[in-house]
């Protein structure tokens, strides 16, 4: 009976010693690997890198740059063909500055970009302290690829997605890389090349990459990397389109006085009352207010810009009716001024913005009977900014 459970014990081990050598090999190659661009101490005290160089795209060749954190963050500043290209990321979420997708404001990216972000956004190999980000490797085997002896990772990332590493057999240094990559934000598989590994303070890192997906060919040649550079996180913060950036004046929170215009031809006050203004997206600005002029009213603005029509649109939703109305226009030297008569309806509403500072500006809504040629006064709002 001891006999049985001898080689039933030597079965199992004979079992799982093949995936405990791999296991190990999979360890030392990457420790070699990690040993050879300079050794994990020396990475670990790096927090930053600011690289400029050359890129090439669409046969076009111009000046970079791209700065990284040892969190993930990265930002570039770059020339893809005829357009300028910026590209921003804080280790899980980025956006994009990119014409060639016929958008001229900075968009959030997709979850492709987020992935082909995160590669960029690495310091060299997804290697690097690999368990602690959530990766997992494992070796595939070793081969030739164009005459050269490599061993073959797949690292599969936190995120899912997987990527087949070549390390030269000799160095332990990447040659190949196969991954998931974005063409025009369409996600696509890519093989990217490095070579020409240089010391920079201690650290070794390939100043050429090329990178291959389709027809498409980009290529990065680094010129110059400096170690620990001033990064400023005001870089990853999503900037606004310049059409919205002009009614950022709104944003806070507000006292209001509440006005009527009188058959006298008089303002009478009707009472004060509260606004918050506030971005509720990147482009979108949201106020809310209550309203008691007869009854109580929640009243919900929002405000946008409408590149098809060139003009910015406010809608409206009043809670005690449910009507929900949309008004357009556009800035009248100082003055704002949206207005509903594209809906052609027999009476028109106008708003105007007016007195516009840093601590108040006012509100004014007008009507017209006779289809915009005269506007009569009917509401005055005076906002002025509360105190912190």
């Amino acid at each position: 009976m001891n006999k049985k459970i001898y080689q039933l014990v030597f079965v199992c081990l004979s079992l799982c010693l093949p995936s405990l050598l791999i296991a190990e090999n999979v360890e030392t190659i990457i420790a070699k690997h990690v040993e050879a661009h300079g050794g994990l101490e020396k990475w670990n005290k790096v927090e930053t890198i600011k690289i400029t160089g050359q890129f090439t795209a669409f046969s076009i060749e111009k000046e970079f740059m791209a700065w990284k954190t040892s969190s993930g963050e990265y930002y570039a500043d770059l020339q893809l063909g005829k357009h300028r290209v910026i590209e921003a990321f804080d280790g899980k979420k980025g956006w994009t500055i990119d014409p060639w997708q016929e958008i001229n404001y900075a968009r959030r990216i997709n979850s492709g970009e987020e992935n082909v972000f995160a590669q960029k956004a690495q310091f060299t190999t997804p290697f690097f302290n690999y368990k602690e980000k959530g990766h997992q490797v494992e070796l595939v085997g070793k081969e030739k690829l164009e005459g050269l002896d490599v061993f073959v990772l797949k690292l599969t990332r936190s995120n899912g997605k997987v990527e087949k590493w070549y390390l030269d057999a000799k160095t332990y240094l990447e040659y190949k890389c196969e991954s998931n990559w974005v063409d025009f934000a369409r996600e696509l598989p890519s093989e990217t090349f490095f070579d020409d590994f240089r010391t920079v303070d201690g650290l070794v890192i390939p100043f050429f990459v090329e990178r291959t997906f389709w027809q498409r060919d980009r290529v990065m040649q680094i010129e110059n990397i400096e170690i620990n550079p001033a990064f400023d996180n005001k870089w990853l913060v999503m900037p606004k389109r310049d059409e919205i950036k002009k009614l950022a004046f709104l944003k806070g929170n507000w006292d209001v006085k509440m006005e009527v215009w009188t058959r006298r031809g008089t303002w009478h006050p009707i009472g004060q009352t509260v606004s918050n203004i506030d971005f509720t997206a990147n482009n979108i600005l949201q106020e809310k207010i209550k309203l008691e002029r007869t009854f109580p009213i929640d009243v919900t603005l929002s405000y946008t810009f409408n590149e098809t029509c060139g003009k910015y649109r406010i809608s409206l939703l009043d809670d005690l009716s449910s009507t929900f109305e949309v008004f357009e226009g556009d800035f009248s030297d100082q003055d704002f001024v949206f207005d509903n008569s594209a809906e052609k309806k027999e009476t028109y509403t106008q708003f105007s913005l007016s007195a516009i500072t840093d601590e108040g500006f006012i509100l004014m809504r007008k009507i017209s009977r006779d289809q915009g040629k005269t506007w009569q006064q009917r509401d005055k709002f005076s906002y002025t900014r509360c105190k912190e």
